[in-house]
C-alpha cells in the first residue's frame, strides 16, 4: 500500500525579495499533459494561513524520483523546489522567492508520497502568481508549474485547507471519496456555523467543437442546505451522497470551498456503464442508444470495439488507450463535472495530448502539430469565473473544426487511436 509521509524539508536558503530581468512572461510553453515529457508530477495546494503569508503545500511521488546511492550505502532522492512570486501572470518584478531541498532515504523501495509546504510572502487583499520549478537533481531533470494565490477576500476556497482525517495530511484533489472523513481547516480559529449548499445535478457532455449550441445557464439554487459547526477553525465533514458540496462562511456571497463526490471509483473507469458514456463522442445516436439499453453492457462495449478493430488483441489495446484518456481527463480537467465531460477533456480524449500548450492568466491554447504551420490544429480555452472551481475552461468553438473532428472520430472507428500515446 502507498503510504503518506510528511517529510521535513531541509531549507537550502530563502532568497531575498528583489527584481530580475528574466522573470515572468505573458505565456508559457508547457506540455504538461504529455506523460512521457513529465517524469515528475508534483501537486500543489495553496492555503492562506495569514493576512501576510500563504502556504504552498506540495506532494511528490517516490515512484517519479530517481534514487541513487551517493554514499555507496543508502538510496536517496535529491529534489530542489524553487518558487518566485509575482503580482500578476505577466509581471516581471519578483516579490518573493526561495527554495527548499528535499532528501528522502528509501532503501526498501517502498512507494510513498513526500509532502511538505513552503511559506511565501503574500499580503491581503490581492492576488499573486507563483512560478514553481521542481528539479530532480539525481536525474538532472525538472518541471515547471504555475499556481495562483487568491487573497482578495477571507472566504474564498484558498482560506480553507482540506485534510484527510486518517492521514492528517492535505488532499491534493478536488474530488473526494464516499464516506471519506475530512477535516476542513479555516485560516483563523473561528467557532461558528458554516453553511453547506448541496447539488446533485446530471450535467451533459461537452458538445463537439464545431457546435455553436449555447449551454444552459447553471441554476445556483441548491438542492438542499444544511449547517456544520466550526470549532476553533476546524470542521469535520463526510460526504454521504453523490454530488457536490459548497461550504461557505457567508451565504450572501458565492465564495467558499467545494468538494465533489462523483463515485467510489473516480477517477478510474471500472464499470460497464461508465465505459459506455464516453463512447457518445464516437458513436451515432442509434449506436449509443443500443449500448445504453443493452441488457449486457460489458459484452456490448466489447462488441463495439471488436467491430472497430476486427481483432481481439487490437480491440483490447484500443480499449486501453481510449479509457486511459478518459481517466487522464478526470485527473487533469475535473471541475464541477467529471474531467472527460469538459471541453478540454473532450478534446484530449479524441485528439490526445497536444504538442504544445501555451498558458496565460485566463486561457490555454493547444496546438496539434508544429507551431506556425498552417496545417496544424489549434484550440483555445478561456477560463470561466466559477465559484465552485478554478479549473473550469470553455472552448472557443468554431464551425471550422467540423472536418478535423469527424476525421479524428473516423480514425477511432477504424480501430486506431488518433495520435499514439
Amino acid at each position: 500500500m502507498k503510504r503518506y509521509i510528511l517529510y521535513t524539508a531541509v531549507v537550502l536558503g530563502m532568497l531575498a525579495c528583489g527584481t530580475s530581468k528574466n522573470t515572468g512572461t505573458s505565456v508559457t510553453q508547457n506540455p504538461s499533459y504529455k506523460k512521457e515529457l513529465n517524469t515528475i508530477r508534483p501537486q500543489f495546494v495553496v492555503f492562506n494561513n495569514s493576512d501576510s503569508t500563504a502556504e504552498i503545500h506540495f506532494k511528490l511521488s517516490s515512484k517519479e524520483l530517481l534514487y541513487t546511492r551517493p554514499d555507496g550505502i543508502n538510496f536517496s532522492s535529491n529534489v530542489l523546489i524553487s518558487y518566485r512570486i509575482f503580482s500578476t501572470f505577466d509581471s516581471k518584478e519578483i516579490l518573493d522567492s526561495g527554495s527548499v531541498r528535499l532528501v528522502d532515504e528509501n532503501n526498501t523501495g517502498a512507494d510513498k508520497y513526500i509532502m511538505g509546504k513552503m511559506t511565501v510572502k503574500a499580503q491581503s487583499p490581492r492576488s499573486y502568481v507563483a512560478r514553481l520549478k521542481v528539479a530532480d537533481l539525481n536525474r538532472n531533470s525538472d518541471v515547471a508549474a504555475v499556481v495562483t494565490i487568491e487573497k482578495d477576500n477571507d472566504i474564498n476556497r484558498q482560506n480553507f485547507l482540506v485534510k484527510s482525517a486518517a492521514a492528517d495530511a492535505p488532499i491534493f484533489r478536488s474530488y473526494i471519496k464516499p464516506q471519506e472523513e475530512l477535516n476542513i481547516h479555516y485560516k483563523s480559529k473561528l467557532s461558528v456555523s458554516v453553511f453547506v449548499r448541496y447539488y446533485n445535478r446530471a450535467f451533459p457532455l461537452a458538445v463537439p467543437p464545431f457546435s455553436m449550441t449555447e449551454p444552459k445557464p447553471f441554476q445556483y439554487r441548491p438542492d438542499s442546505t444544511f449547517q456544520l459547526e466550526m470549532k476553533n477553525g476546524d470542521v469535520k465533514f463526510i460526504a454521504g451522497k453523490k454530488g457536490f458540496y459548497h461550504i461557505q462562511l457567508d451565504t450572501s456571497k458565492r465564495d467558499g470551498v467545494t468538494l465533489f463526490n462523483f463515485s467510489d471509483a473516480f477517477p478510474d473507469i471500472r464499470k460497464a456503464d461508465d465505459m459506455i458514456l464516453p463512447l457518445r463522442y464516437i458513436t451515432s445516436r442509434q449506436e449509443y442508444d443500443e449500448l445504453v439499453n443493452s441488457t449486457n453492457k460489458k459484452a456490448s462495449v466489447e462488441k463495439f470495439w471488436m467491430e472497430c478493430t476486427g481483432n481481439q488483441d487490437r480491440a483490447k489495446e484500443l480499449i486501453r488507450k481510449f479509457y486511459n484518456r478518459v481517466q487522464d481527463g478526470n485527473t487533469y480537467f475535473t471541475s464541477y463535472v467529471e474531467g472527460w465531460k469538459t471541453d478540454r477533456g473532450m478534446i484530449y480524449l479524441i485528439y490526445g495530448a497536444p504538442n504544445v500548450i501555451y498558458k496565460t492568466a485566463n486561457s490555454e491554447t493547444w496546438t496539434y502539430g508544429e507551431e506556425a504551420n498552417l496545417s496544424s490544429l489549434t484550440y483555445t480555452f478561456s477560463k470561466v469565473n466559477n465559484p465552485f472551481t478554478d479549473n473550469d475552461y470553455s472552448l472557443d468553438r468554431s464551425v471550422s473544426y467540423k472536418q478535423s473532428w469527424y476525421s479524428a472520430v473516423d480514425i477511432w472507428r477504424q480501430g486506431r487511436a488518433y495520435l499514439q500515446d
